[in-house]
């Protein structure tokens, strides 16, 4: 009977632990902006249309640990004034939909805001909401960055959970 309850609080702090250990290696504000200053640069080297090939691939450095995401979480993606996605780094089978009602828990329109905040005078911005961690499997506050692409009807962005 005891080594069952060693076993399980053994189990729990490591549990606990790890989740520690996730939350503090996660990507913060700063990292964001540079992975976004980063996918410009890329943009503004090798043209709209290369960039759109590269930040779609699930192994690409933007959407992987690198150099350029070093805890490897965030990923990119792009959206319009209509919402429409041409890029999404982690979820393939958003690529090329329009996303304008896409909805978090609480009602919240992130692709319609994230769409605002970019094409606003300022064209860039945060906007706050909830959505699912694929790696803790906990709904989780989450914020995602928008910028516009000069030259460009796009908007590129990422985000990180908080």
């Amino acid at each position: 009977m005891k080594k069952t309850y060693l076993a399980l609080a053994l189990g729990l702090s490591v549990a606990s632990f790890s989740h520690y250990v996730a939350a503090a290696e996660r990507s913060n504000e700063a990292d964001a902006i540079a992975l976004m200053q980063k996918a410009q640069e890329y943009i503004k080297k090798n043209g709209l249309e290369k960039a759109i090939v590269e930040f779609n691939k699930l192994d690409s450095p933007f959407n992987t640990t690198s150099d350029i995401n070093k805890k490897g979480d965030l990923y990119v993606f792009t959206v319009d004034q209509k919402g429409f996605q041409a890029v999404h780094g982690k979820n393939p089978k958003i690529v090329g939909k329009t996303m304008i009602d896409m909805r978090d828990q609480d009602g919240v329109y992130l692709i319609k805001e994230m769409a605002e905040k970019c094409y606003s005078p300022a064209g860039k911005g945060w906007v706050p909401y909830r959505w699912p961690n694929p790696v803790t499997k906990d709904l989780e506050k989450k914020k995602g960055y928008v910028e516009k692409v000069p030259g460009q009807d796009m908007c590129i962005g990422t985000g990180i959970y908080y």
